[in-house]
């Protein structure tokens, strides 16, 4: 079997040093003083690989009880299961965001280490647009093959940029921070006003004629989201 790595790739690994920009304002001013706080409850024995994969174990928490109450992304769960779904998602996020903190705490970050940061993030992401379609009720629909689609394929274009400028780009609005606090928001509205919530038709609220309405397509509240 070939190494995953070939031989002469390895010298490469000490030299690699990893580069980011976070472009979010709710980053710097809100979130990034709970981060620092929330890194120290791990201890320094623990390594940041185990934050990962912590943090990963918390969507397949919430994939389980998918299964259990909408296993066709549309039956309508108990409110408790979408409140559920706001913390294991948001619990995902914020581990996330902290195990590249843990592995500078511990002196052992790496980029076999960042590697198994984003592939966690690689099988994450997708799971995240399933269960957003339950919170939702979109269902087996396109909408929810669009969902997936286009998430992995921002995951996959920014993970070609740092490939291509060593340089990991978050603008003003990123999965990883806005991304997760709008899923998160989600689930509670499900879970405060129930899913029905989202098939609100916002062409409908239009201060417009009845005859004029009646003549445009139904864009419903999960769909603008």
């Amino acid at each position: 079997m070939a190494p995953y790595i070939p031989q002469n790739y390895l010298p490469n690994l000490k030299k690699y040093k990893y580069q980011a920009i976070d472009k979010s304002l709710i980053s710097k001013y809100v979130l990034a003083s709970y981060w620092n706080h929330l890194v120290e409850i791990f201890p320094l024995w623990m390594a940041a690989n185990m934050v990962t994969l912590l943090g990963s174990l918390h969507i397949l928490v919430a994939m389980v009880l998918n299964q259990v109450y909408a296993p066709n992304l549309q039956d309508e769960c108990p409110r408790w299961v979408y409140f559920a779904f706001a913390a294991c998602v948001w619990i995902y996020g914020s581990f996330d965001a902290v195990d590249g903190k843990q592995a500078r705490r511990t002196g052992t970050a790496s980029p076999l280490g960042e590697l198994f940061d984003h592939g966690c993030d690689s099988l994450v992401v997708s799971l995240i647009m399933l269960l957003y379609a339950t919170v939702c009720q979109l269902g087996e629909t396109w909408w929810t093959v669009a969902l997936v689609f286009f998430a992995l394929t921002n995951f996959y274009m920014s993970t070609m940029e740092e490939y291509h400028t060593h340089v990991l780009f978050l603008g003003y609005f990123s999965g990883p921070v806005e991304g997760i606090l709008c899923f998160t928001l989600a689930a509670l509205a499900s879970g405060v006003w129930g899913p029905g919530f989202w098939a609100t038709d916002l062409v409908q609220l239009l201060p417009l004629p009845a005859s004029v309405l009646a003549q445009l397509p139904v864009l419903t509240m999960a769909q603008s989201v």
